[in-house]
């Protein structure tokens, strides 16, 4: 059929829909055509129609110019692509026009079609091959999906999947953060759990949480990662870089798991995704008939657990503690981002101190194991990760201030478990408290403060402001109780003789003559 009567038959059909009453949209829908295109064919008549269709459409090009050269370079270089013929274009003629980049791949395109230069590439032969034993080799792949959350916001989630070669049944676990090893050691225990066994052979990408480096077939394993093998007794094939189809199975289940499974489903927590996942291993993914195999995978299962290696007791995977060398700006680097640690604990370069990934979080510990730092792990790259408050090391210094304060009480011991009580209990103005505390004792003298203290103290007060209303009660109840116990004194008025005392008076007619 050629292409002039498909348009006719195209044209015809879609005045048929229009007459059964269909609406733009659904006739595009159906047809698979513009809504554009279907509003332009239905204002046209017959005629009209058949007029537009047979107009010629070859038409001048912006670029025509330029076909010679483009041609001459392409027999040169056929495996040339659109950008770089764009490129060349621009090199070598100054004046060449501002045109959009599919605007030089459709002309390229038409330079090629029209001078019969196809653009060679290289196709990798590949070959069906067979089945392999059951029990003998499983393949590992992780992935990544933005799903919507039930308020409309987007949720980035991870996921370890495992499929066994023969049988084809699969495994998924779900992460609200990237794996890092531990928790890929944990996905592992989980899908030997669900599979009731382990494979003779595990099928790995080049993925840095398993493996450090590879050097033509030599493989330096991650320590935790090495230690869980030889632990559980796999074998491990890592696929060269840039060679999946080495383990095409499990590429095809990633899809599978995010076009079947993860497409058009709303994030609610972890938890009920994991549940769901499990759900749809039993309903959906493992109990249909595979496609290449013509097989149920949960039915091939049951014959293939008999194969695997029993699991025995599943491991408590703890978090691996790791060293980072501190920067002179007092910061560490874990993944691509800067994260802080409280200012003074650089003390030169073979300054470390130790992390521990744990869900979401980043520890960091001294040498001493003493926590010292705890940030979220950050997704991105370059950012600078840490409160202010880490820049100054406050504690020390609080730490001085409350020996300092409780020293000037009767009962030290009682008075420095009291500030402390105070400094857990609001911890961000526990400096205001103190000083003002201290200020306290000098402005009211501990003779005030002293009973001010145990009043706090027994009643549980805990707050600077609180005691120091108690310091001013007592302070005014004090002065009160000095002033009733005064003795009463008569005061010695002036002798009698004083009041009858006359006043020397001046002759006012000494004014007069001044003023005369």
């Amino acid at each position: 059929m050629n292409k002039l009567m498909h348009l006719v038959i195209m044209y015809h059909e879609i005045h048929r829909l229009r007459r059964e009453g269909y609406k733009v949209f659904r006739i595009a829908r159906e047809l698979g055509l513009d809504r554009r295109t279907v509003k332009k064919y239905l204002i046209m008549s017959e005629q009209e129609f058949l007029d537009h269709a047979d107009y010629p459409k070859t038409r001048d090009k912006i670029l025509d110019s330029y076909e010679n050269y483009v041609r001459v370079r392409l027999e040169d270089c056929p495996e040339a692509s659109a950008a770089q013929v764009h490129d060349w274009l621009k090199e070598h003629h100054k004046n060449f026009p501002a045109v959009n980049e599919k605007t030089v791949f459709n002309f390229v395109l038409w330079v090629r079609n029209k001078h019969g230069i196809p653009k060679p590439f290289n196709q990798r032969d590949y070959s069906q091959v067979e089945e392999l034993p059951y029990g003998k080799q499983a393949q590992v792949d992780f992935g990544q999906y933005n799903m919507t959350t039930i308020e409309g916001k987007r949720k980035k989630v991870y996921f370890f999947s495992m499929v066994l070669s023969r049988a084809r049944q699969k495994y998924v676990v779900f992460r609200d953060a990237p794996f890092n090893t531990v928790y890929v050691i944990d996905a592992h225990e989980k899908c030997f759990e669900f599979l009731q066994g382990i494979p003779e052979e595990i099928v790995y990408d080049q993925d840095t949480l398993m493996l450090v480096s590879e050097n033509k077939g030599d493989l330096i394993l991650t320590n935790q990662f090495r230690q869980y093998v030889q632990y559980r007794g796999f074998k491990l094939y890592f696929c060269r870089k840039s060679d999946p189809q080495t383990k095409g199975k499990t590429e095809n289940v990633i899809k599978y798991i995010k076009y079947n499974f993860l497409r058009g489903r709303k994030y609610e927590d972890l938890f009920i995704l994991n549940r769901q996942a499990i759900d749809w291993l039993y309903r959906t993914a493992n109990a249909k008939v595979h496609a290449a195999t013509r097989l149920v995978p949960q039915q091939q299962w049951l014959i293939e657990k008999q194969y695997l290696k029993p699991v025995g007791e599943l491991l408590n995977i703890e978090p691996e503690t790791i060293s980072y060398n501190v920067r002179k700006d007092n910061t560490i680097i874990y993944s691509s981002n800067f994260y802080r640690v409280p200012l003074g604990t650089y003390k030169g370069e073979e300054t470390n101190v130790n992390v521990k990934v744990t869900g979401e979080h980043l520890t960091i510990y001294d040498t001493d194991s003493k926590e010292i730092a705890r940030h979220k792990i950050h997704m991105g790259k370059g950012k600078l990760i840490g409160s202010n408050n880490l820049k100054r090391d406050y504690s020390l210094k609080i730490d001085k201030l409350i020996d300092e304060v409780s020293g000037e009480f009767r009962q030290p011991d009682s008075a420095r478990e009291y500030l402390q009580q105070i400094r857990k209990n609001n911890p961000r103005y526990i400096r205001d408290q103190l000083l003002l505390i201290k200020k306290l004792t000098q402005t009211h003298g501990m003779d005030i403060m002293n009973p001010a203290l145990d009043f706090c103290v027994e009643n549980k007060i805990l707050k600077a402001t609180d005691m120091e209303h108690m310091a001013k009660r007592m302070h005014t109840e004090k002065g009160n109780n000095q002033e009733s116990n005064m003795d009463i004194k008569m005061v010695k008025s002036l002798s009698k003789s004083v009041f009858k005392m006359i006043p020397e008076k001046s002759n006012i007619s000494a004014y007069k003559s001044l003023m005369t």
